[in-house]
């Protein structure tokens, strides 16, 4: 087996694949939202309010988990940005390394090049799967634009509406969920039709003019001939955007991981390929 080869695939993997995902990341570029921000975040500061002997019970608790929340946007904001450059890096060097001895130039070295391989491939390895967890977590659990426990996008019901009618009351999408943040979509949610431009959901609302309630006030028009009550619709596809860029972040992610397992496991069979440099600067393959 042409263990060179399968080094050098892998190496150029990586590079590719690590900026391919600078470019795409929602949180590098800042996708419809400051996530830059995330880099200068305070954490220990929710940590001293909540040793305040001013500051109630259940507010201690509010602020133990703020700096969780905080400490977790800092590290992955920090990890991607590390992880992605040293993956550059690493793949950058071990490509090279490995097109020289793929075109027999520097043959000696290639164990070296192995031993490299195999170093570099555990440090990508651990840094992006750090990285990718950290990611995915907050896709999955973080509420959508929230900082400081104050923001976000109000859940919605399928069609668009914020409220519904059940017998002689209206209830909101989020009224018989337990979660104690149920009121707010995650990062997750981004992607559905309702908090994105959705033509039929525009016809509904216009014909519909008196079920609207104020985005501002919150108070609705004619409540009594409404089966549904509507917020004015989103104009555009940012959120999609932002939802299908982090997706693609995360996708490719996973990938770079495996690439990195893939990238050690060959860096150690070309190290162990190879007997020891040769005068003739030819590798003698283990029959």
């Amino acid at each position: 087996m042409n263990y060179s080869l399968f080094f050098l695939c892998i190496s150029l993997a990586i590079l590719v694949l690590s900026l391919v995902t600078i470019c795409v990341s929602p949180i590098i570029n800042n996708v419809n939202y400051n996530f830059s921000r995330w880099r200068t975040l305070n954490c220990q500061l929710y940590a001293d309010r909540g040793k305040s002997e001013k500051v109630e019970l259940d507010n201690i608790q509010l602020y133990k988990k703020m700096k969780t929340i905080c400490e977790r946007k800092k590290a992955m904001h920090d990890l991607e940005y590390a992880s992605l450059i040293i993956n550059i890096v690493l793949g950058f060097v071990c490509s090279n390394l490995s097109l020289l001895h793929y075109l027999n130039v520097g043959k000696d070295f290639e164990k070296k090049t192995g031993m490299i391989g195999f170093i570099t491939g555990i440090i990508g390895f651990i840094l992006t799967l750090v990285y990718v967890c950290y990611n995915g977590y907050i896709f999955n659990n973080d509420i959508a634009y929230r900082e400081n426990n104050s923001g976000g996008i109000d859940k919605l019901f399928p069609n668009g509406a914020i409220k519904k009618k059940v017998g002689n009351n209206f209830i909101y999408a989020y009224e018989n969920e337990i979660d104690e943040n149920s009121q707010k979509i995650k990062y997750k949610d981004l992607g559905k039709k309702q908090y994105n431009y959705d033509n039929q959901y525009y016809e509904k609302f216009f014909t519909s003019s008196s079920c609207i309630c104020d985005i501002n006030t919150g108070s609705c028009n004619d409540d009594n001939n409404c089966n549904y009550i509507y917020f004015i619709p989103y104009p555009d596809y940012s959120n999609k955007y932002l939802y299908d860029r982090w997706l693609t972040t995360l996708i490719l992610g996973v990938i770079i991981v495996i690439c990195n397992i893939g990238l050690l496991i060959f860096g150690f069979l070309l190290f162990k390929s190879v007997k020891g440099d040769s005068s003739d600067g030819q590798t003698v393959a283990i029959a």
